[in-house]
């Protein structure tokens, strides 16, 4: 039996795998299940989680989960910013015309885009969710909703660490987020604006401009 933790602000609870089946329930940010099976089509996990006197059993999206086995949890000696950033996880766009309040505080984080820019959740807000995660835990950001400004912060480090800024290019912007692991050909970034929620995502090591890091007083 394997452990997974939920990483959406609130998860169905599903009667079958499916997104058509009755919802009997849901689980909250930050919950662990004990999953005993799995969908054939690998997409959903059937699961126990029992607190005090009450059981709950059903199924869950496993796109909203992480395993407790994986390297992409909390550590103690994660930088402070990346702890933030995790439990973020699973925050995302709202649908049509609705705007994620959360998403409009990291675009508040930021002066050179105009009012309304930072009150929509589809301007792009992978930068300014970076410098929300530094603001939120005390330190100075960019203050721009730029990308490729973060290789202006800090200073340059040839070889990356848990939790550093790592900036990309994308056509002539970029994309900016907190390394978390490579492999020889990628880098595994959790970040903002990720198709549009906050995630763990990979990206080629030949779109990479840098990594940057502060010196954190202690």
């Amino acid at each position: 039996m394997k452990q997974f933790i939920v990483k959406a602000k609130a998860l169905n609870i599903r009667k079958m795998p499916t997104v058509n089946s009755d919802s009997i329930g849901y689980l909250s940010m930050g919950d662990v299940i004990d999953v005993h099976k799995f969908s054939g089509d690998g997409k959903w996990v059937g699961f126990i989680r029992v607190t005090g006197n009450e059981k709950q059993k059903g199924w869950a999206s496993l796109k909203f989960l992480y395993s407790l086995e994986n390297d992409n949890l909390i550590r103690p000696d994660d930088f402070p910013w990346t702890e933030l950033a995790i439990r973020e996880m699973g925050t995302r766009e709202y649908y049509g015309n609705a705007d994620n309040p959360r998403i409009v505080q990291y675009l508040m984080s930021t002066e050179n885009i105009n009012y309304h820019a930072r009150s929509n959740d589809e301007t792009a807000w992978c930068s300014a969710f970076v410098n929300w995660c530094m603001e939120t835990c005390g330190f100075e950001g960019t203050n721009t909703a730029w990308a490729r400004h973060w290789l202006n912060w800090g200073e340059p480090i040839s070889h990356p660490v848990r939790g550093c800024v790592t900036v990309f290019k994308r056509g002539s912007g970029g994309h900016v987020g907190f390394f978390i692991k490579e492999t020889e050909t990628s880098i595994f970034v959790l970040g903002g604006n990720q198709d549009d929620e906050v995630n763990i995502k990979e990206y080629n090591k030949d779109r990479l401009l840098g990594y940057r890091l502060i010196k954190i007083p202690g």
